[in-house]
């Protein structure tokens, strides 16, 4: 005798499978899209003034011209003049929110010294002032726009004059600074950029680090990304 036959499910069609994976990845599409912020990006500040144009009150002489604080090379150094007071000026080339000044300087520091910002190399305003500077890796946290930076050092430390190794302006240019999509567009506030020149990378990563630990999903999600250089 013969028994039942067997009573088998039909195996789904490929197509219905592929519609099914398809409805599928569209509903984690839209998911994710209601958490993308509207909002413009804040990008990681960049170094805007190294290769400017620079110019100076006095230099002490031809082997230490302006040029050399704004060239990356911390083996090259400006030198005034020995006289108070004596002043340094970069041109950024175009208007840009600047967030923070680096002052390299070799042995000759300034103890008194301010530096001011200017859209137009006529109306100048105050961004920092001290008259204790320390010398040796000065990093300053600055707020502003600007497309000149100087800096005039009032009271020397020393019976040489100014000298600095670096001079070096940090900020972001291009309306928020932020990355651009081609075509318009932005990649949302959570989205920085690095180069190799940006400053206190570390301190930022560890900072995120910190926050995403009780807010990794939705606005607490970052994304990093680090142009081509050595870190």
């Amino acid at each position: 005798m013969y028994g039942p036959p067997s009573l088998r499910r039909p195996a789904p069609s490929t197509g219905r499978r592929r519609t099914g994976v398809l409805a599928a990845v569209a509903g984690l599409v839209v998911s994710l899209l209601a958490f993308v912020p509207s909002t413009p990006v804040s990008a990681a500040p960049s170094l805007l003034s190294q290769g400017k144009t620079v110019t100076v009150s006095s230099q002490e002489g031809a082997g230490t011209p302006a040029t050399a604080a704004v060239d990356g090379d911390n083996g090259t150094r400006w030198s005034s003049a020995f006289s108070d007071p004596q002043w340094i000026k970069v041109d950024l080339g175009t208007s840009a929110s600047v967030s923070q000044i680096a002052l390299r300087w070799e042995a000759a520091y300034a103890k008194s010294y301010k530096i001011e910002f200017s859209t137009d190399n006529n109306t100048w305003s105050t961004a920092y002032s001290t008259t204790t500077g320390p010398g040796g890796n000065e990093t300053l946290n600055v707020s502003g726009t600007a497309r000149y930076v100087r800096l005039t050092g009032t009271a020397r430390a020393t019976g040489y004059g100014y000298s600095l190794w670096e001079f070096q302006v940090f900020g972001t240019t291009g309306g928020d600074g932020g990355p651009q999509i081609p075509g318009g567009g932005d990649l949302g506030p959570n989205v920085l950029v690095f180069d190799p020149s940006t400053p206190n990378i570390q301190a930022k990563v560890d900072e995120i680090f910190h926050q995403q630990e009780s807010a990794q999903f939705g606005n607490g999600r970052y994304a990093l990304m680090f142009k081509p250089g050595t870190y």
